[in-house]
């Protein structure tokens, strides 16, 4: 399994005896790569729905698929207002944003019919076509998160031609390819992605796939592109996740820490994917009190979006196995009892 994997035959033996746990994309990767399966077979993923939005999620993820096996609008309706594209592609950026994944899941079967629609009924203005990209790239990640990968690669591959938003599919390309534990193919995707297309979101992914990789040097080097780009709140804080996903695959927690404590500044999403990442630092460091606090915190930022993240998930599992203190393990066992998880 180390000869397979590429990771060491002790990590392989504490993950087996629960003396370790997975909180790193590398790794995860590298085991699903080792035993030749998607990495949703080691995670569980899709998980069973738990809560009326999470049931909400699951369900949009039938009609999404409804887009991946017929393409074109599904309804006899033939008339669209490009001022509803646009206020529905909105909607949907901000639901990204927020990390809410049930907004989300609310309202982007409505807004692929009627992208659909406008592309059939000769919509073809950029407008159109940046909402367009905008629907089935949100509707592509959504599935990617829910576990439905190869739906979300048919679907992202829908999205059709559109200069202005070419940087937002590639970015979800290399997450999706880097999530299929194949960060090899999505580093060197990204690097003919970034001979065309460049953008802070772009460059954030690539490095995040070279650090899944191993390759340090290059994320790095892609990360200080992404800096020196920066030109607002929203792409910091992209690049902000950005390196502390690539400073956590190797190890430097002090790294991840610094940047926890910036991450009350960014929006919800990003402010989650912080935490997160600082609730693993905290507890590679063996601070259960401080992990769990942050792990908390990142579900009061963006509830199913973190109960729906496998690494958090594992998170919550190995921190429950190791409090001590009262008072976390009862904020630990509320969580878990939120995550759907025994």
């Amino acid at each position: 399994m180390a000869s397979s994997s590429g990771l060491t035959e002790q990590l392989i033996r504490d993950v087996e005896a629960e003396a370790d746990w997975v909180d790193r994309h590398r790794v995860l990767y590298s085991l699903a790569a080792g035993l030749r399966l998607d990495p949703t077979e080691l995670t569980g993923q899709p998980y069973e729905p738990h809560g009326t939005q999470h049931g909400v999620v699951r369900a949009a993820a039938w009609h999404l698929r409804r887009h991946v096996v017929q393409a074109g609008p599904r309804t006899r309706a033939s008339t669209w207002d490009l001022e509803e594209l646009r206020a529905g592609a909105e909607d949907v950026r901000a639901a990204q944003a927020a990390g809410d994944e049930h907004a989300l899941a609310l309202r982007l079967p409505a807004l692929l019919e009627l992208a659909d629609r406008a592309g059939a009924e000769g919509g073809e203005g950029s407008d159109a076509r940046a909402a367009r990209t905008i629907a089935y790239v949100a509707a592509a990640g959504l599935l990617r998160r829910l576990g439905y990968r190869d739906l979300a690669w048919s679907l992202l591959h829908q999205a059709g031609p559109d200069a202005a938003g070419d940087h937002l599919a590639a970015t979800e390309e290399i997450r999706l390819l880097t999530s299929m534990a194949l960060p090899e193919t999505a580093a060197d995707r990204a690097t003919q992605h970034l001979a065309t297309a460049l953008s802070v979101e772009l460059l954030s992914a690539a490095a995040l796939a070279h650090a899944s990789a191993g390759r340090r040097h290059q994320a790095e080097a892609l990360l200080d592109q992404a800096a020196d780009r920066v030109g607002g709140e929203v792409e910091a804080a992209e690049v902000a996740v950005a390196t502390a996903g690539s400073a956590m695959q190797f190890g430097a927690l002090e790294k991840v820490l610094e940047l926890e404590a910036t991450a009350a500044s960014m929006p919800p999403a990003r402010r989650a994917d912080l935490l997160l990442f600082g609730a693993e630092a905290w507890a590679r460091g063996t601070h259960t009190d401080r992990a769990a606090k942050s792990l908390a915190a990142a579900e009061d930022v963006a509830p199913l979006y973190i109960r729906l993240d496998p690494l958090a998930r594992e998170l919550l599992h190995a921190l429950r196995s190791r409090a001590r203190d009262a008072n976390d393990t009862g904020l630990l066992v509320r969580m878990a009892g939120n995550f759907g998880m025994k």
